[in-house]
């Protein structure tokens, strides 16, 4: 495993921090895993924090393959804010996966994607 993640509860939501170097096939799985741990507490709100992973030449093929799993797993049950550097490239992620009905935004900064979660109706 290239990387690993840890996973908090807070009172409505929960927090998913990775670190370590990406790697497709584990971020393939991401999405699986984001549900188990929405579902084991009970909580439908995560924001997943990819600030410490590293990552070099992300292919745009892949955000589309990711974009997709995301919403094909995740769809309109849960509710994802990723903190990530905001670019074209993470634009495109959230366009694939919205487009499909996943309910997806990609932040700068943690206390925007606290408030989006906590704030959206």
């Amino acid at each position: 495993m290239v990387s690993s993640y840890s996973v908090i509860k807070k009172n409505k939501h929960l927090v998913m921090t990775m670190r370590g170097a990406y790697d497709y096939r584990e971020f393939l799985e991401l999405p699986n895993l984001i549900l188990q741990e929405c579902e084991d507490h009970q909580c439908y709100k995560i924001l997943v924090d990819l600030n410490l992973v590293v990552a070099k030449d992300i292919a745009l093929i892949e955000l589309f393959f990711l974009g997709e799993k995301i919403a094909e797993v995740l769809g309109k049950t849960v509710m994802i804010a990723l903190v990530w550097k905001s670019e074209s490239l993470s634009d495109f992620l959230v366009d694939v996966a919205t487009n499909r009905s996943a309910r997806l935004k990609v932040f700068a900064t943690n206390q925007r994607a606290h408030y989006w979660l906590l704030n959206e109706y």
